[in-house]
């Protein structure tokens, strides 16, 4: 019976394969020069088949059974094409010429987001990020271009949220960073030709490689018979980041032999870009070769990497910044009649990529890749020792600070009344002077005096010769090597249902430490605690940032202040469905991740000796496993329309970076603090949750002769989040680790992109979002001394329970606070020419708005908030204020003036800051020009962009930690005085870019 069966089965099957007789059929040319296009992929998405086009551009799908269907073209130098296909019973269909259009345009276009990219890689205080959007350019949706090339000056984010919510492959393998979640744009080192193919997946679409992330997913195929044969050859202009490039890359195609090989390099460099004292100074290289062993088997290689030195910038603020305008940089400062940067950084990312593609039948596939990388990167900063802060914006080196120093004195009362009172007390000679200092461009004052720093240190060799240097050059190092295995198997099983299932497996070690790169003249650096020094004075373990060599003197190359590892081994493994009929598609996906990390140790610090707690050796390891689970529905409406419905379900584990209260010092991981409802004083503390994620979005998909996008609504919550931050605080006259625990957001909002042709040479497109991404709940903070001192006593604790309560631990108010991310309004038109004779040009206009500083968790605690009783120096209660009332305050209390002071401490501390929203304007124009009989091309891209030179928006930047308290009076007033106010990042103003290309 069951033999009989399988014969009715199979039988069956071979009725319907002969019975589905239609066909599809088509010619590529060039919209250019109407030459046919061979060796290009063309694709039925819904139905998982794929054919290439023959040396007259002609393509031919056989035997296709009826229904609605997608047809993309992809190619390494013509911009995606795609069309809605309905295909009817029997029906032979032939589409005729499809025109495509070059990549030249393209091509400008991720040039220019690239150069906003890498002009913002980290800068000061690690708040400003790459665009995470950067690599949607391969896709033709309309909206996601926008953002990643009109709206990346402004630093945006698609759906607001952070790069760790999505994933970027190479030739399938996961290359996102670990320890942090972040792909590692610069790494690529502006190798455009060498990254341009690429498989674009918006959001939590489903993905034919993986299975997928939060915020979209991209794989970048790097195998050499990717590559179109030919040579090409590029040198550009720009005033960014850097002012020349020069790029060439050599593809062989696929020989006789079965071979490929691609190679490409650049190299980039400016003497100083747009922004002061800043150079750069970098090349890249890439190598692929790949080997078609048999019609089943091929195998590749790959290897890239950019070594690059280039000069940060920082986030100041706005009194700086209206003394010497958006392009001021604190960072340098003249030496001998040379500009010399602080803030230098190498780095250098060394990756191979190997690959083994097996076709086992027609319809099942395995894909194998396995890769290492290695990521050297350091960047220098100033130290300094009983000297001076030797920042030009430090807040006591500014006019401001004379006034601010006076006014904290005095209450809102005082300062409303009796301002010329206050005023005659402020010395107003200094401030003019000072003033004066700034807008005049006196650079030993507003830059590094490096003749000063080199000074100190010689006068210190004299006075203390076996003493710590005044000043040194340091060099923080955080290197990461990785090791990564992926492999996915593919298996259409029939023409409705495809299986995909896979593997990865990754392993990861971070390695942080600081070398001595200058001594800047002076003999030596003592290797200790400075603070620690201060404030425990005789206590010679607490002051040793390693107790096993104490005291070390340090010179030029040396390690020293921190030296850890940090592990991270993470597995999983996917399977997922995906169903075709003829109205309705249906997919859906499971994965399970397991994730363990640890901290290694390679210095005993002292103040984790003190309290008890490890700081050598190998850490307490961390566990998670981790499910997921989406699904995607697609209603068909007809052949140009349709409903795409997809969801999301999975829990995250923690990145390692962001764990630990104080990795530098202590193997201490971050808890999440469980309040007692009953109680809001009593609490336990418990090891830190995966995250939580729930996501849907709902589009509306179509594509007509003449106006084609999509209307997207999406809502993403996410809970039991941890973040954390650092800082000096002036209460407790300490460094501050601040972390918080279950943190949960909201991320809504609709996003659309529409393009409208009104001709055969223009068109206009039509892209924009408009979001909501907050904070839905308050969080749990813990203050932690990073001196292992109980905050409010000042004391160490004598035993480990003490130390567990030297933290404070309260309630922080961030309910409704707006995540950081860009802009959440974004909109931009753009009027799109292009002419047969291979000119093209665009001018777009873009407006961004609801754009929030970054806050501080210092500035919404319980105890700034509405202040409260704590224990002082002496352990004795006293009341702290605040600047909220809980409840309704009283008809005497707003007749005597505490609402009115309230409110205003509220408004200069207690507030998140909108940024200014405004528009740009950019444009950009191309020629191609065709040579010997069109068998070589020159083509030219002009691009220009802020146009209207606004200088005034505001593209990110944080609020600062610290806030001022008036430690003699007896309740440690808050002083309404704001002695450290916002700093930000400017976009920059007119800037343009010139490319010369051949191709031959």
């Amino acid at each position: 019976m069951n033999r009989n069966l399988w014969l009715f089965i199979m039988l069956f099957f071979s009725v319907s394969a002969f019975a589905q007789k239609a066909s599809l059929r088509g010619v590529l040319i060039d919209f250019g020069t109407k030459a046919p296009i061979a060796g290009v992929k063309v694709s039925l998405k819904n139905k998982n088949i794929s054919v290439t086009s023959s040396k007259d551009g002609v393509f031919i799908f056989k035997n296709l059974s009826s229904g609605a269907d997608e047809l993309l073209v992809v190619s390494a130098d013509y911009q995606p094409y795609q069309q809605s296909i309905l295909i009817g019973k029997d029906e032979k269909i032939d589409l005729g010429n499809i025109a495509l259009i070059r990549v030249e345009k393209a091509s400008q276009q991720e040039e220019n987001i690239q150069l906003f990219d890498e002009s913002v890689l980290d800068d000061d205080n690690e708040t400003s990020s790459q665009s995470s959007s950067y690599l949607s350019g391969a896709s033709d949706d309309i909206y996601l271009n926008a953002a990643s090339y009109n709206y990346s000056p402004m630093r945006f984010s698609i759906r607001g949220y952070d790069q760790s919510a999505s994933t970027t492959y190479i030739n399938g393998i996961n290359f996102n960073d670990q320890e942090r979640g972040r792909f590692n744009y610069s790494s690529l080192g502006g190798l455009n030709d060498a990254f341009r193919n690429k498989d674009v997946i918006n959001g939590i679409e489903n993905a034919p490689f993986a299975f997928g992330s939060l915020g979209g997913t991209t794989n970048i195929n790097t195998r050499a018979t990717a590559f179109a044969a030919g040579t090409k050859a590029s040198v550009a202009y720009s005033n960014r980041s850097y002012n020349m490039r020069a790029t060439a890359t050599h593809s062989t195609g696929l020989m006789n032999n079965g071979w490929a090989f691609t190679g490409s390099a650049v190299w980039r460099w400016a003497k100083e870009g747009i922004i002061e004292g800043t150079f750069y100074n970098s090349w890249g290289y890439f190598l692929s070769a790949e080997k078609m062993i048999n019609d089943r088997h091929s195998i590749s290689l790959a290897t890239y990497g950019a070594p690059t030195k280039r000069s940060q910038s920082a986030a100041v603020t706005q009194e700086v910044y209206d003394f010497r305008g958006i392009y001021y940089n604190p960072y340098w400062g003249y030496q001998n009649g040379k500009k010399r940067s602080s803030r230098v950084v190498n780095s250098f990312d060394p990756t191979v990529v190997a690959n083994w593609d097996f076709k086992i039948t027609d319809k099942q596939n395995l894909k194998t890749g396995f890769g290492f990388h290695y990521s050297n990167y350091s960047n220098t900063a100033l130290g300094f020792y009983n000297a001076a802060d030797p920042r030009p914006d430090y807040y006591r080196n500014l006019p401001s600070y004379q006034i601010n120093d006076v006014l904290g004195s005095y209450g809102l009362e005082d300062q409303q009344n009796h301002m010329d009172m206050i005023m005659g007390n402020v010395d107003q000679d200094l401030v003019d002077e000072l003033t004066g200092q700034w807008v005049n461009n006196n650079t030993d004052v507003t830059q590094i005096n490096w003749n000063s720093l080199y000074q100190s240190n010689y006068l210190n060799n004299v006075a203390n010769p076996d003493g710590s240097a005044k000043y040194v050059l340091e060099e923080r190092h955080n290197d990461l090597m990785t090791t990564a295995l992926n492999s996915v198997y593919s298996n259409q099983i029939n023409r409705r249902l495809k299986l995909t299932a896979g593997v990865e497996a990754n392993y990861s070690r971070g390695m942080h430490y600081k070398t001595m790169n200058d001594l800047l003249g002076g003999n030596q650096w003592i290797d200790i605690d400075q603070f620690a020094e201060r404030d425990f004075t005789g206590n010679m373990t607490i002051i040793q940032n390693d107790l096993r060599h104490p005291n070390r003197k340090i010179v030029e190359g040396d390690r020293f202040g921190y030296d850890y590892n940090m592990h991270i081994v993470k597995a999983g493994v996917f399977a997922q469905n995906e169903w075709n009929w003829t109205k309705f598609d249906l997919s859906y996906a499971a994965r399970f991740t397991y994730t363990t990390f640890w901290r290694e140790g390679k210095m005993e610090n002292g103040r984790a000796a003190v309290i008890g707690v490890q700081s050598y050796g190998k850490g307490k390891s961390l566990s998670f496993y981790d499910p997921s689970f989406k699904a995607g529905l697609v209603y068909k409406i007809n052949g140009r329309q349709r409903l795409v419905l997809n969801g999301l379900v999975e829990t995250r584990a923690p990145y390692a970076g962001y764990a630990y209260v104080a990795p530098r010092v202590k193997d201490t991981q971050i808890q999440k603090v469980v309040v007692n409802p009953k109680n809001p004083k009593q609490y336990r503390l418990e090891d830190l949750p995966s995250e939580k994620i729930y996501s849907y979005d709902l589009t509306y998909q179509f594509t007509t002769p003449i106006v084609k996008g999509r209307i997207t609504g999406f809502h993403t919550i996410t809970r039991d989040g941890v973040e954390g931050t650092g800082y000096y605080n002036d209460e407790f006259r300490t460094y501050i680790n601040h972390t918080l625990s279950g943190v949960n957001k909201r991320y809504m909002g609709v996003e659309a992109g529409i393009s409208v042709k009104l001709n055969n040479s223009f068109s206009v497109e039509l892209a924009g979002t408009y979001g909501d991404y907050r904070y839905t709940d308050d969080a749990m903070g813990t203050m932690s001394a990073e001196n292992g001192a109980n905050l409010l006593t000042g004391e160490l604790p004598v035993n480990a329970e003490a130390a567990k309560k030297s933290d404070i631990r309260e309630r922080v108010y961030i309910k409704d606070l707006k995540v950081n991310n860009g802009p959440q309004l974004a909109a931009s038109i753009t009027l799109d020419y292009f002419h047969p004779k291979m000119w093209f040009a665009d001018i777009t206009l873009s407006y961004f708005d609801n754009n929030y500083l970054d806050f501080s968790p210092s500035h919404f605690t319980e105890m700034n908030y509405y202040g409260g009783t704590y224990q002082d120096e002496a352990g004795q209660d006293i009341q702290y204020s605040g600047y909220r009332k809980k409840g309704i305050y009283t008809a005497e209390e707003r007749k005597s003036g505490k609402y009115a002071q309230d409110k205003a401490l509220v408004e200069m501390f207690g507030t998140q800051e909108k940024l200014k929203g405004g528009f740009m304007l950019d444009a950009s124009v191309g020629k191609v020009l065709y040579l010997n009989n069109r068998k070589q091309s020159l083509n030219i891209n002009l691009s220009f962009s802020n146009i209207l030179n606004n200088k005034d928006m505001v593209t990110g930047g944080y609020q600062q930690g610290r806030i001022a308290r008036n430690n003699k009076s007896q309740t440690k007033d808050i002083q309404l005085v704001d002695r450290y106010p916002n700093k930000y990042y400017y976009a920059w103003g007119f800037n343009c870019f010139l490319n010369l290309g051949y191709k031959f």
